[in-house]
């Protein structure tokens, strides 16, 4: 069921198997549907997440034309992206999915992603610029996840007082909690038209957050005591995510850098613990790279230059 088109005017009704079932599967999934004796409409709304919706809102900044696939279920919005851009599809190309069975964060760790609970979305791009730079992606991504949270609160959904931060190299947090995080993946078997994939993922909902990160995670609704609209922050990171890509394809990095300071309480001067278990070592961060390598100071004063290590604030930071 082409659910873009069951907008004001609806679908008419049909008593075909087919038809049916699958307007009982959109009920399953919580659409938001009214029926008559002859139409089914589907009440629009800022939330639902429906790729005509996704693909007429989204300002055009950098594509003239976003692409938008949309799943019910499916293993990850990582995976099915990288194989489109295996495929040839183009920038520009949003994949989302209601539900991920196999949602992973850095490190192949699982990105827990219930039904309608969350954000779950991968960005296929074709950046021009040269390899070294595409970690900044990264940071890209996380600048602009902050201003459209931030934007939420300019429209009196989220709380004016937000305590919002970047942890390096790829987390969201609120008051010290995790409610976002990227996953940047690259596929290069066409060396002409190479790919990147920005992978992020939300917790909205609170179903998003099992028992046990309770302490360590943080939903959107928990901060903002009330329905968060979720296609409406899909819109404007990407909105907010085409001005950062600008700057990095149009090499304005030292600009894209700054802004990500200006949202990072750690990059500078933090005492921080580098690695896990028992490998772990003491450190103190002082500065950044100008393609995004975390810079931090050992014990003796050596300057090591961090690309993807697991970083934990100390406990004597205030974070």
């Amino acid at each position: 069921m082409n659910l873009g088109r069951a907008g004001k005017q609806g679908l008419p009704i049909s008593r075909d198997p087919e038809f049916q079932q699958e307007l009982q599967i959109c009920r399953e999934w919580g659409f938001n549907l009214q029926t008559d004796r002859e139409r089914v409409i589907l009440r629009f709304d800022q939330d639902q997440l429906i790729p005509d919706w996704i693909r007429n809102e989204t300002p055009a900044v950098v594509w003239e034309r976003l692409e938008v696939k949309g799943f019910l279920r499916l293993g990850s919005t990582n995976s099915e992206a990288l194989d489109l851009a295996s495929q040839g599809w183009p920038a520009g190309t949003l994949v989302f999915a209601e539900e991920q069975t196999l949602g992973r964060g850095r490190k192949d760790r699982r990105w827990i992603s219930p039904p309608g609970a969350g954000l779950y979305c991968s960005l296929i791009l074709r950046p021009k610029q040269s390899l070294r730079f595409w970690p900044l992606l990264t940071l890209a991504a996380s600048v602009a996840l902050v201003d459209a949270i931030k934007d939420l609160a300019c429209r009196n959904i989220m709380p004016d007082s937000l305590d919002v931060d970047i942890k390096w190299p790829n987390d969201v947090l609120i008051s010290g909690r995790k409610c976002a995080g990227i996953l940047v993946e690259t596929w290069m078997s066409d060396v002409e038209n190479p790919a990147a994939v920005v992978g992020f993922g939300v917790n909205i909902r609170k179903d998003s957050i099992p028992e046990s990160l309770a302490s360590e995670a943080v939903c959107l609704e928990e901060i903002a005591h009330g329905q968060v609209p979720r296609r409406q922050l899909l819109i404007r990171f990407l909105y907010f995510f085409q001005h950062c890509y600008l700057d990095f394809e149009q090499g304005r990095h030292h600009e894209l850098l700054d802004r990500w300071k200006g949202f990072c309480s750690m990059w500078n001067g933090i005492p921080v613990l580098i690695g896990e278990g028992e490998t772990r070592r003491k450190a103190t961060t002082c500065g950044i790279s100008e393609i995004g390598a975390l810079l931090v100071k050992s014990s003796n004063g050596e300057v090591e230059t961090l690309f993807a290590e697991t970083i934990r604030i100390s406990g004597n930071s205030k974070r």
